[in-house]
C-alpha cells in the first residue's frame, strides 16, 4: 500500500508539472531583477558582479521596450545605475537592443527540440558575430516557489545554454548570455545566482549572495554565524534538536520564512540545546536566528519537509 501511494503522489506531482509547465509565462515587463556573480580562477580580486533590473518604458524604431539597466545596488532607482538596454516581446519571442546594435532575438520560446535559433550580435570581442545555436531537449524546471516552467536546453559551436520561460538563461552570464558566442575570459567564471519577479523568488543557485535581490536574509538584521549552530536532524518533518557551542543564559530563538518574515519565536531559553517543535508551520525553507541578551549569536538555514 505504501508503495501505490508513493507512486500515486509521484504521479500526481508530474501531472501537476506538466499541467503547469504547458501554461505560458510571458516575459516580465517591471519589477524583476536578475543578478549573476563573476569572479577569476586566477585573480581573486577580480569579482565581477552584475544586477540587471527594469525600469520604465521607451520607444525606438516606432515600438514599445522595456529598460534594462545595470544596476549599481538593489535600487532600480539608483541614479548610479546605468541604462544597458532595451527588450520587448512579441509573439512569444523576446527582442532586444544592447549598445549601439540592431534588434536582436533574445529568446524565442515557440521553439522545438531540433530546432535552430541564429544570432547576428555577440557580446563577446573577438569571437564570430554570427553564430546558432541548436535546441537539444525541452522539459519542464520546478522553480524555487514551487510552480513549474519549460525549460530549454541549447547547444551547437556556440556555448551551450539554459533558458526557463519567462526567465530567461540560466547558465553563464544570465538575462544576456543568448548574445555570447564564446567563452574567451581569461580566466573569469560566471553563474547565475538569482532570478526575482514582484518579490517572489523565482531562481535561486545561492541563497547567501550578497549582491543579489534573492538572499534568505532579506529583512533580517544582523544575521551572522558568529558561533556555531547545529540543527539534527536537518532537514526535519517534526522536532529538530538546535545545539549551540556556547551556553544561552536567557536566549530567544525565531524562525524566519525566506521572505523575512517572523514565523516562530520561543524566549527564555538556556543551555546550549534547544528542542524545535514544528507546529503548525508549512513545509519550506526557514532561517533560524538565535539571540541572547538581545545579541545575535548564531544563525542557520533549515527545511521543513512534510
Amino acid at each position: 500500500m505504501k508503495t501505490v501511494i508513493m507512486l500515486s503522489s509521484l504521479l500526481l506531482n508530474l501531472i501537476v508539472g506538466y499541467g503547469q509547465s504547458g501554461i505560458y509565462h510571458p516575459f516580465p515587463v517591471s519589477n524583476a531583477f536578475w543578478g549573476d556573480h563573476g569572479w577569476n580562477i586566477f585573480n581573486s580580486n577580480l569579482v565581477r558582479n552584475t544586477r540587471f533590473g527594469l525600469n520604465g518604458d521607451t520607444i525606438l524604431n516606432g515600438k514599445v521596450y522595456t529598460k534594462v539597466y545595470s544596476l549599481y545596488d538593489s535600487t532600480v532607482t539608483n541614479p548610479h545605475s546605468t541604462y544597458y538596454a532595451a527588450i520587448r516581446e512579441e509573439n512569444r519571442r523576446i527582442y532586444t537592443i544592447v549598445e549601439n546594435s540592431g534588434e536582436e532575438i533574445l529568446y524565442d520560446f515557440n521553439l522545438s527540440v531540433g530546432d535552430t535559433l541564429f544570432h547576428h550580435y555577440s557580446l563577446t570581442f573577438h569571437s564570430p558575430q554570427e553564430f546558432y545555436r541548436v535546441v537539444s531537449n525541452i522539459d519542464s524546471l520546478q522553480l524555487f516557489n514551487g510552480e513549474y516552467r519549460k525549460c530549454f536546453v541549447f547547444s551547437g559551436p556556440a556555448l551551450s545554454d539554459r533558458v526557463i520561460e519567462g526567465i530567461g538563461s540560466i547558465s553563464w552570464t544570465g538575462l544576456f548570455n543568448p548574445l555570447v558566442s564564446d567563452i574567451a575570459t581569461n580566466g573569469d567564471q560566471f553563474s547565475v545566482e538569482c532570478v526575482k519577479q514582484d518579490e517572489t523568488i523565482l531562481y535561486l543557485d545561492n541563497p547567501d549572495c550578497d549582491h543579489c535581490f534573492c538572499q534568505l536574509y532579506t529583512g533580517i538584521s544582523g544575521i551572522k554565524a558568529l558561533e556555531q549552530l547545529i540543527i539534527t536532524p536537518n532537514p526535519f518533518s517534526k522536532e529538530a534538536t538546535v545545539e549551540l557551542v556556547n551556553n544561552l543564559s536567557n536566549a530567544t530563538l525565531t524562525l524566519y520564512n525566506v521572505f523575512g518574515q517572523q514565523q516562530l519565536q520561543i524566549t527564555n531559553l538556556t543551555g546550549h540545546e534547544i528542542t524545535l517543535n514544528r507546529e503548525n508551520l508549512p513545509a519550506g525553507l526557514y532561517i533560524l536566528r538565535v539571540d541572547d541578551h538581545h545579541k545575535t549569536v548564531a544563525s542557520e538555514k533549515t527545511l521543513i519537509i512534510d
